[in-house]
């Protein structure tokens, strides 16, 4: 059995999430990881405050306490369960997911996601069927997690002289406590969009796609800012907006993002996904490069050493915390360029790289799939097929396709990268009658072209 997907666990709430599962996978994960201290904290959506109470009842049945961290971003928690040396850390949030969706990420006591091997401990407990619950309950206590991390916050940016002009759209997500909050005694003029946290997400569904933030991206042209962030419905991710409007590559977020980062040289994980502008940066700055699947890019911070770690919208500074935060990345690059103003040119310039990102309702025979797509794109000259996170094809000329099945929602996704507009399209338009032909099953038939932030 396999409970844990990308990041976490998710499903529709009642239907492929139920109560009694995330109670049976907050009591295995107590039982796994011993009697102690555990943390929680949740997101805006209706079914994340029923959850959180379901994890804190399993925790406490399982004989250990809880820290109630309240209704908080997802980096909070993970904060807030490192800050309080809790054993893990429970997020009740489906992140970008839509409304109907519920979740639950789980952290270590270093505010890391957990590795593979962890969740498959966690598994095997859940798979045994024993008996779990202890004699004795553990104690439920609030613990001020927002108030701790906001602190740190504070504490680590000096304001700047001169603030930028900044929209932020917060999603109506819990994001809206924090990035308006610190970008402004900051010093910057902040603009905050979509404030008021929803359960039904009213004003655009969290995930920060093209599509989604378009209203968005007009608002930020008429609004006379130097630039607009957007968050996910849990604020890990940041997807930038240039002053004329329009959505910027997820490349220019990870590469501000190391340039404020990284001051030394090392190592950066990225993941298969992420543009090889990032990757000819990183090179450009003396940078070793490696290699990591979605989701798990953090990992490579213990293994490699790594100084950096990034995925298309997502951003880990080692020295701040591992984990996934978008709101301290917020505050990173507007501390950045407000203190170096020849960097705002980047949000400008036409990229080098075009990247594309399509979603596809369909389920894949990815053996056929491997066999097929090679042979329908040999044309193009491969120089390398790697089967590292899903499947990945590179050309001689460094374009690339990726096809990976989705591990938060029930899509077959496929990631391109080229050096010129026209090849893009011709790549996409083979890669998606390469996925109809091998598909398995068709839920919908429907093809979302989601375009994350990217050219």
């Amino acid at each position: 059995m396999r409970a844990f997907g990308t990041a976490g666990v998710r499903g529709v709430f009642n239907v492929g999430q139920t109560p009694e599962q995330v109670y049976g996978l907050a009591l295995a994960s107590a039982f796994t990881f011993g009697k102690g201290r555990y943390g929680v904290g949740w997101d805006g959506r209706h079914s994340s405050s029923l959850l959180s109470r379901v994890v804190a009842s399993a925790v406490v049945a399982a004989g250990s306490d809880i820290l109630v961290f309240g209704m908080v971003p997802t980096p909070v928690t993970a904060f807030g369960s490192r800050n309080s040396t809790c054993r893990l850390g429970f997020s009740v949030t489906a992140s970008h997911n839509p409304p109907e969706y519920s979740g639950v990420k789980v952290f270590g006591p270093r505010g890391m996601e957990l590795s593979k091997e962890d969740e498959s401990r966690i598994e095997r407990v859940m798979s045994v069927g024993m008996r779990m619950e202890s004699g004795v309950l553990g104690k439920v206590t609030e613990e001020q997690a927002l108030t701790s991390y906001l602190e740190s916050m504070y504490s680590r940016f000096t304001p700047v002289n001169e603030g930028l002009r900044i929209a932020v759209d917060c999603s109506n997500g819990p994001g809206a406590l924090v990035t308006p909050k610190v970008l402004d005694v900051e010093g910057h003029r902040v603009t905050a969009l979509n404030t008021q946290i929803s359960s039904r997400f009213s004003a655009r569904l969290p995930e920060p796609t093209s599509r989604n933030l378009a209203e968005t991206a007009a608002m930020v042209g008429a609004l006379n800012v130097d630039f607009g962030f957007a968050h996910d419905g849990d604020a890990d991710r940041l997807v930038m907006i240039s002053s004329a409007g329009h959505i910027l590559p997820d490349s220019i977020v990870s590469i501000l993002a190391m340039k404020a980062i990284v001051k030394r040289q090392g190592v950066v994980a990225l993941s298969e996904n992420s543009s090889m502008l990032v990757e000819e940066e990183a090179l450009a700055m003396g940078l070793k490069v490696v290699r990591s699947r979605i989701g798990k890019t953090f990992g490579d911070i213990d293994k490699q050493g790594a100084v950096f770690a990034s995925e298309p919208s997502k951003v880990v500074d080692p020295s701040w915390g591992i984990w996934e935060d978008g709101m301290y990345t917020a505050v990173l690059i507007s501390d950045l360029l407000a203190r170096n103003r020849e960097l705002l040119a980047l949000l400008h310039n036409e990229p080098k790289w075009h990247f594309r990102q399509v979603n596809l309702s369909i389920v894949v025979d990815f053996e056929k799939l491997a066999e097929k797509s090679q042979e329908e794109l040999s044309s193009f000259k491969i120089s390398e097929v790697r089967q590292l996170d899903g499947l990945k094809i590179i050309f001689k000329d460094g374009s690339w396709i990726m096809f990976r099945k989705s591990g938060t929602e029930p899509k077959t996704r496929i990631y391109c990268e080229a050096l010129d507009q026209v090849k893009l399209e011709e790549l996409l338009g083979i890669g998606q009658a390469v996925l109809e032909e091998c598909r398995v099953s068709v839920p919908g038939q429907a093809l979302i072209r989601d375009d994350i932030g990217r050219s």
